[in-house]
């Protein structure tokens, strides 16, 4: 009988052993350790209605990685109204500018999507699916230098849904070898 024990006892050992070494493979090397997000732009919601997807600061085509004081600086955004009523998006501030000009749609049907442009090329009448109701250009007027690599806090305001500040980052320049 004490031999049965004895065995017992070094299984059920072995056992939480080998569970205590298997959890140690949940640190710092792990299969998600490096996965990154499939777009570049912060996200978020605004209430249970309006998302927010990949907004973004374009690179500046500039020489220097940043945005000199006064520049007119585009917001690239997708704004979608998942809700069961429409919303407007009715104002755009940020602390880093002096104005922000929103031109374009900036109704939101229900189930439907705008999306965001760059440049000062004419706003596209056609859409480009059904489901997307217009295309709005953004631009902020900077009243400070914007830097590659930091955070731009923009604060979106909708009439139904409310407020959302976003931490706003800067694209990354293309490899377009120019």
């Amino acid at each position: 009988m004490r031999v049965s024990l004895t065995a017992a006892a070094r299984i059920v050992a072995c056992c939480a052993a080998a569970l205590a070494l298997g959890g140690c493979s949940a640190g710092q090397i792990t299969q998600t350790d490096s996965q990154f997000s499939a777009v570049d732009g912060a996200f978020g919601n605004v209430g249970n209605s309006i998302a927010l997807r990949n907004v973004l600061i374009p690179y500046p085509h500039n020489q220097a990685p940043s945005y000199p004081i006064g520049s007119s600086v585009p917001v690239l955004l997708s704004i979608t109204n998942q809700g069961d009523r429409a919303d407007e998006l009715v104002g755009v501030d940020s602390p880093v500018a002096s104005q922000a000009l929103v031109e374009g749609t900036t109704q939101l049907p229900p189930g439907t999507t705008v999306t965001g442009t760059p440049g000062s090329d004419p706003i596209g009448l056609q859409p480009s699916s059904p489901l997307v109701v217009g295309q709005l250009r953004l631009l902020l007027t900077t009243n400070q230098v914007l830097h590659a690599g930091l955070n731009t806090p923009i604060t979106f305001q909708f009439q139904h849904a409310g407020r959302l500040t976003l931490p706003v980052p800067m694209a990354t320049p293309s490899n377009s070898g120019s």
